[in-house]
This record gives structure tokens, C-alpha cells and sequence, in this order.
């Protein structure tokens, strides 16, 4: 991977990944070494989440192509290790949120994948990607439920800044 070209994006838009897709089977152990690297990675760029979080779902069952979208992910960090989360000084401290949904983004079980990020101040504090637990029978309904969990996740994060003051 030294020599390889860098990337804009940690996946291709609109790519979809499934299990039995076809291709021939990747080196396991290498595979989950590679996810859980980059696993621990997301904690600290939540740029990654979403795509590590796709990547992840196939540990079981890697094919070349799994084993592609992973390394491009490694293409794409090579490429931005000058970003990172800064935390500076400011005036306006107010803690603001975001939160998004897609629907029906797995191929396998049609479950929808929600995402929230929290910012206080100048930098991120708490973010989240993960497949919901159910499925979602219209648009509505997953943006609701992943309005439900950011929801969960404020409560506590105002709760945490109030014990501060």
C-alpha cells in the first residue's frame, strides 16, 4: 500500500455491499486485523465511522471485494492525516448536533443505517454509525428512529454539561 494513490472519499457513493456477492473469498485473518485497525481508528476520525461500520458487517465472510472497500479506506487516510479534530478556544460554547438516515441501505436484510454527531464548541465530542435494530417501513420511520437514539444521546450529553455547569 505504499505506493498506491490516495483517495477523496473512504467509499465509492451509492456502493452497496452484500454477502454471497459473487467474488472470491479474502484472507480472513488479514481482513479482521485490517477492520478492527480501523475500527480503533473511527474513534478518533469519525469521518470513517459509516464506512468501517459497512466493512465490519461482513468479518464473517470477507470476499475480495470487502477486502477492496477496506483498503480503500487506507488510501483515504493516507491521504488526510493532516485532518483531525481540533479543539480551540471560543466564546460561544453551545452544543449542536446532527443526525441522518438512510433507508433500507443493506442488500442482506434491507435495515436502514443511522448516524449522529454531537459538536461543542469547536470540535466533535460524541459520534455514532451503526445499522438500526429493526427495519424501517418508509423514509419517515428511519430518520424517526434515528432521531430517537440522537435523542438519547443529547439527553445524556446535557445532563453530562450541566454536572460541568
Amino acid at each position: 500500500m505504499v505506493n498506491n494513490k490516495v483517495v477523496a472519499t473512504p467509499m465509492n457513493v451509492n456502493e452497496k455491499f452484500c454477502c454471497d456477492d459473487g467474488a472470491k473469498l479474502a484472507n480472513e485473518t488479514y481482513f479482521r486485523s485490517l477492520v478492527g485497525g480501523l475500527n480503533y481508528l473511527s474513534h478518533t476520525r469519525p469521518n470513517i465511522a459509516f464506512s468501517v461500520g459497512v466493512v465490519s458487517r461482513f468479518m464473517h465472510k470477507p470476499s475480495k471485494l470487502h477486502f477492496g472497500a477496506a483498503k480503500r479506506i487506507l488510501r483515504y487516510i493516507a491521504g488526510t492525516t493532516g485532518h483531525g479534530i481540533w479543539y480551540s478556544k471560543v466564546s460561544n460554547f453551545r452544543l449542536i448536533g446532527f443526525t441522518d438516515s438512510d433507508w433500507a441501505g443493506s442488500i442482506d436484510d434491507r435495515k436502514s443505517t443511522s448516524g449522529f454527531m454531537f459538536n461543542i464548541g469547536s470540535g466533535a465530542i460524541s459520534w455514532s454509525s451503526k445499522k438500526q435494530k429493526v427495519v424501517a417501513l418508509s423514509t419517515s420511520e428511519a430518520e424517526y428512529i434515528a432521531t430517537t437514539s440522537s435523542a438519547c444521546q443529547v439527553v445524556w450529553l446535557r445532563r453530562l454539561l450541566a454536572d460541568f455547569n
